[in-house]
């Protein structure tokens, strides 16, 4: 039998702390990260701020001090700090003229985890891309591309959607899907539009309002399918079906292969909703500016 590739997928990687001492000019300064007063505590933040990369390394200390408040405060000021450059990583992107939706999707997970090593999880994809390649040449002519991704992604790995906690953000982080191996609708699309580009398979998501589906070529013909429901097959009354029972028109243009940069958009949206949904209002603004911009260069893009 043959032993499913890359499983088991790895952790974010720890950095390991810095070795500098802190001062004693500095000292006193971190002491009061953990202050009971948000007026001591935000002048803290701005003197941090002030020190530029040197901050990092202080937080770094403090985040091993003996002092529990201390140590919480630094380490969530670390987070917060490492969640805003990230976000500049990805401002950066979507100002590009051509936008990956890969690349975008791994800046994601690199916001919830600063220090996440994407490799190993990129090195899944391309297992379960080479597993792909091997059963079509083992099927030769009879086997349709359709039939062997769905069959390996959602019958054999069992990839499908995440229908408990919808929204929260484990459901729309590549990493967290890969390794749960369920997700959004549209995480899962992207799951399997990223083994199908390395099996050399065409593909492509179909961006309905409110869902999105997957079509994989077999030659010419596309075969609609729907990754939440663990890669069912659609046909025409299916997707009329549900446009009509959530009262939407029928609009041809929703039935064409989505880009990436509309794609990516709607990542950006689920990702939003799910941290406004816990109540980190800071990763939303951080998100919010993202959004804007790929709303800028997407007018008319669907909400959901």
């Amino acid at each position: 039998m043959e032993q499913e590739p890359s499983s088991a997928l790895p952790a974010a990687a720890e950095s390991a702390p810095s070795k500098r001492a802190i001062s004693v000019a500095d000292a006193p300064l971190l002491a009061l990260l953990g202050d009971e007063s948000p007026v001591v505590r935000r002048a803290v933040r701005l003197e941090l701020e002030r020190r530029g990369r040197a901050a990092d390394v202080l937080l770094a200390r403090a985040a091993r001090s003996d002092d529990p408040r201390t140590r919480a405060a630094a380490r969530s000021l670390a987070l917060r700090r490492a969640r805003t450059a990230v976000a500049r990583r990805m401002l950066k992107l979507a100002l590009r003229p051509r936008i990956s939706l890969e690349s975008g999707l791994w800046l994601m997970s690199r916001y919830e985890l600063p220090e996440l090593d994407t490799r190993p999880y990129q090195l899944a994809l391309d297992a379960f891309a080479a597993e792909t390649v091997k059963r079509l040449e083992q099927g030769k002519l009879r086997a349709k591309p359709s039939d062997v991704l769905l069959d390996y992604l959602a019958g054999d790995l069992g990839y499908t959607g995440e229908r408990e906690n919808y929204h929260h953000p484990d459901n729309v982080y590549l990493h967290t899907a890969l390794t749960r191996r369920r997700g959004m609708p549209l995480t899962l699309t992207a799951i399997y539009l990223a083994v199908a580009r390395r099996a050399g398979v065409r593909a492509a998501a179909v961006a309905l309002p409110g869902h999105v589906m997957l079509r994989i070529y077999d030659g010419e013909r596309g075969v609609l399918c729907d990754p939440f429901h663990s890669g069912k097959r659609l046909s025409e009354r299916d997707c009329l079906g549900y446009l009509a029972d959530h009262g939407l028109p029928f609009q041809p243009h929703w039935f064409n292969d989505a880009g990436e940069p509309a794609l990516w958009l709607r990542h950006m949206r689920n990702l939003s909703r799910g941290y406004g949904e816990l109540g980190l209002q800071a990763e939303v603004r951080d998100l919010a500016q993202v959004i804007r911009v790929l709303e800028a260069r997407l007018p008319g893009s669907p909400a959901h």
